[in-house]
């Protein structure tokens, strides 16, 4: 397909259902072609899957792109997003879009992150969990602010109407919500029929016992809605994670506690004989993970269980749960169960265990002491997507580091005749500098403090090529660590924001934000690849000018990794230890590449510090607008700081 956007009669003749939706006066580079796409195949039911890179203006061209077609058909459209500010940026694009249509939208959050309750607040720790609890206080009638929004719609049948009469983001409504005093989650819901376009998370989407009640509320057929996935490259991670599961020797214990407490005696004897069998897996077993026979586990647990039916017994220790949850809830204590998530787990579990993709382990935790925890591994990402996509009309997947586009057509189950589309950056080859520093490496064997050393150095040298802000992404907290010891704090000469494990979305939000008012100074943030922080979040202009993407984010090598690759293997043959291990790996480390250019009049450089990217395992897996430009710098002290310094100073 030849973008033809530069042609102002093409334009008008190709963009006339369009016109009325695309808000800007002139098209980007690339843009025209994607909406004639989107036009082209979402209007047949083909699924289309496209790479453009950042700053292509991939939300509004998409919007525009699908909105023409509710002329001819009522299709629901909903816009997939990971984080809660690509959310947001949908709604500012639409807001734009409504001023000359009319057209509005909402952005659905989850419970846990939209609820006003303080008890959902305090003790939710994830999507399950708040839907349970809120379910729980819906139930009793304790929740004030889901009762206030009963009396309000009952008061006034066109009170919803106040919420979508123009786009809303996300925390704009809860604001509204918060003034009401009404459920933000339940007043979205109430209004999605009502709206032309829905922003929510994967979620919503991919999660089977979410999705069931997001089609509820949506109240249109699927089979007569488009998706439109951004930021695309993370579904295969976020639908194996999804139907995966963990159950910690802690959590087992404190059921075992809450079991004596009221008296439980069968769940006390079914979680003394499970730490039991864990206990001795570990003390024979010398791996740090450790790969389960599932029936042999099984039968070993089963024996606590007087029916050795663990199906059945997960269902019991559900319903238990439940009773424990209520009572709770009516003496005003904390809604938590831990016999109620014994018994998620192993429904899941066991629900599992006529699939081929799932694999099971006993995993040690590094950092506790004869600790550890049960995982239920999810291997293939299908067993999650699949249903949705021959369900839906159509999808749209967008992101700038989907290569090969092949591969994620594999790995997400997209039909036969689904459409590839390969964009052109819109950066001119002066506005990027990506280069890889040779001679330093973070492969395992040469992890040495020598090595660390002079990795500290190659980044000080891209620090003094930089005026403004510094993004340092390495593959794990362990190297992370490596560099601080090596003093790099000491070393850069500015001032170094530094990524810290288990921080809450606030305390991380408050650092970045810090971080990005330094801008003007120049400042460093040291975080992991595959983080909030490499991926989630923009750093326009002086924001990030330079990324350092320090190694290649390979997983270690364990039973976990080899069993996938041997998994994907199988599905897929010759392409195992490919989809397995190299492409998650080298998604992530362009995802944090791509940081530093957000905007069409950004200038940044990317710097690989690790030789291994100049290997074509490597670099034939980068993403083309970064292949292109892509430069090597050799093993000598002062070379990587003179390259910099020559791409900033050109005009």
């Amino acid at each position: 397909m030849v973008d033809t956007y530069s042609s102002v009669r093409t334009w008008q003749m190709c963009a006339n259902a369009a016109s009325s939706y695309f808000p800007y006066s002139t098209p980007r580079p690339g843009q025209l072609t994607l909406i004639r796409a989107i036009q082209e195949y979402a209007a047949v039911g083909t699924h289309l899957c496209v790479e453009a890179a950042n700053g292509f203006g991939k939300t509004i061209a998409a919007l525009s792109g699908v909105l023409p077609l509710l002329k001819t058909n009522n299709y629901g459209i909903v816009y997939i997003a990971r984080t809660h500010k690509q959310l947001d940026r949908v709604m500012h694009e639409l807001r734009l879009i409504s001023e000359s249509t009319g057209l509005n939208g909402v952005v659905l959050r989850g419970r846990a992150v939209s609820c006003l309750n303080p008890l959902i607040q305090r003790y939710a720790s994830n999507a399950q969990q708040a839907m349970f609890i809120c379910f729980q206080l819906r139930l009793a009638g304790r929740c004030e602010f889901y009762q206030n929004l009963l009396k309000k719609t009952k008061r006034n049948r066109n009170y919803y109407t106040q919420f979508y009469k123009v786009p809303l983001t996300g925390s704009e409504l809860r604001q509204k919500c918060l003034k009401e005093r009404v459920c933000p989650y339940e007043l979205t819901k109430r209004i999605l029929p009502f709206v032309t376009v829905v922003a929510t998370t994967y979620f919503q989407i991919f999660d089977p016992q979410i999705h069931q009640s997001f089609l509820e509320a949506f109240a249109r057929p699927f089979s007569n809605t488009i998706l439109i996935i951004d930021e695309a490259h993370n579904l295969p991670r976020i639908a194996v994670e999804l139907a995966s599961a963990k159950l910690s020797l802690n959590s087992i214990r404190q059921a075992r506690r809450e079991a004596k407490r009221y008296d439980l005696h069968s769940v006390v004897t079914f979680c003394n004989k499970l730490d039991h069998v864990i206990q001795k897996l570990l003390e024979t077993h010398s791996e740090q993970e450790i790969k389960l026979d599932p029936k042999v586990f099984n039968t070993q647990i089963s024996k606590s269980i007087k029916s050795n039916d663990l199906e059945t017994f997960s269902t019991k220790l559900l319903q238990l749960g439940d009773k424990l949850i209520k009572k709770l809830l009516t003496e005003s204590l904390a809604p938590i169960s831990y016999i109620y998530s014994l018994g998620r787990f192993f429904v899941k579990w066991s629900n599992s265990l006529h699939r081929s993709d799932s694999a099971y382990f006993i995993v040690r935790n590094e950092s506790k002491r004869n600790s550890a925890r049960l995982e239920l591994i999810a291997l293939d990402p299908r067993c999650a997507t699949v249903t949705v996509f021959e369900a839906c009309h159509s999808s749209v997947h967008l992101s700038g580091t989907l290569q090969p586009i092949s591969a994620h057509i594999d790995l997400v189950g997209l039909p036969k005749g689904t459409q590839v589309l390969n964009l052109p950056s819109p950066f001119s080859p002066n506005q990027i500098f990506p280069v890889i520093s040779l001679g330093v490496t973070t492969a395992m064997k040469y992890r040495t403090p020598r090595m660390f050393t002079k990795i500290t150095r190659r980044i000080v040298e891209v620090c003094q090529a930089t005026t403004h802000n510094v993004g340092i992404f390495v593959p794990s907290y362990s190297v992370l660590q490596s560099l601080l010891n090596s003093g790099l704090a000491s070393q850069i000469n500015r001032e170094l924001f530094v990524e810290k494990p288990g921080s809450s979305s606030n305390e991380n939000d408050a650092m970045i934000q810090a971080y990005k008012a330094r801008a003007d100074a120049g400042a460093a943030l040291l975080g992991v690849l595959s983080g909030r922080n490499s991926e989630g979040e923009d750093y326009p202009g002086r924001e990030m000018q330079t990324v350092i993407v320090v190694g290649v984010p390979y997983p270690r090598p364990n039973p976990i990794e080899a069993t996938r690759i041997d998994y994907f293997e199988q599905q897929f043959p010759g392409k195992g230890r490919l989809y397995g291990y190299q492409l998650p790996a080298l998604r992530s480390a362009s995802q944090a590449a791509g940081r530093s250019v957000r905007r069409l009049d950004d200038r940044g450089a990317i710097v690989f510090l690790d030789d291994r990217y100049a290997t074509p395992s490597c670099s034939r897996l980068l993403p083309s607008w970064i292949i292109e430009n892509l430069k090597s710098s050799n093993d000598s002290d002062g070379v990587l700081f003179d390259k910099l310094k020559s791409f900033y100073s050109e005009v």
